[in-house]
């Protein structure tokens, strides 16, 4: 029992690995300017085909789909990049000015930013997990952000942890973070997808 337990752990802990390392590998490749995007959308393609099935993943997949990635995933990351960095300008000067105004509109670009993020988690996952054009599948994130504030909430709070972990233990950087961020995305949104396949079912 104890021993496949021990097995189980292992194999979790491999896949983090291995998944983070193809996804470093990956950036590299895209001179990590242009390798981010389509990096981590290859993660989640590999794990949402595969999860925990280690011998599954291999470079050779992940480097296709890396290839296929290539535009998508960098139009999704930049697209945030770009609204993150508006939203980032703008509280910079919100904080410069004080009132209750000025403190109430710094907690909605806050608020807008973590939306943000947790958007672009969506819009990654659910790429991957359903074939949907450009339009439908900014429309669908934006739809499942606000449809469920309990798995934004996972989403965001896993995110910090998983940042709090690595800024104490800077290994984590070469091992798993950026991996752990994906599949932490992919566990806290599994009941919404499922909600939406049974929709889908329904409309078939």
């Amino acid at each position: 029992m104890v021993g496949k337990a021990l097995e189980a752990l292992f194999i979790k802990v491999w896949v983090i690995v291995k998944l983070n390392l193809f996804f470093l590998l990956f950036s590299c490749c895209g001179l990590l300017v242009a390798g981010i995007g389509p990096a981590l959308k290859t993660v989640n393609e590999l794990f949402i085909s595969h999860e925990f099935n280690y011998k599954e993943i291999t470079l050779k997949e992940g480097w296709n789909s890396f290839k296929q990635n290539f535009i998508r995933g960098n139009m999704l990351f930049y697209g945030t990049v770009l609204l993150l960095a508006v939203l980032a300008y703008n509280l910079f000067l919100s904080v410069q000015i004080q009132g209750l105004v000025f403190l109430m509109i710094d907690f909605l670009l806050v608020f807008a930013m973590i939306y943000a993020v947790v958007t672009f988690q969506y819009t990654l996952l659910l790429d991957s997990y359903y074939e949907i054009g450009l339009n439908n599948l900014l429309k669908l994130a934006f739809i499942s952000t606000l449809a469920n504030f309990t798995n934004l909430l996972k989403i965001a709070i896993g995110l910090c942890v998983i940042l709090f972990i690595t800024w104490k233990f800077k290994g984590l950087i070469l091992f798993g973070t950026f991996s752990m961020m994906q599949i932490w995305s992919f566990t806290a949104t599994k009941s919404w997808r499922q909600t939406i396949d049974q929709r889908l079912e329904l409309h078939a």
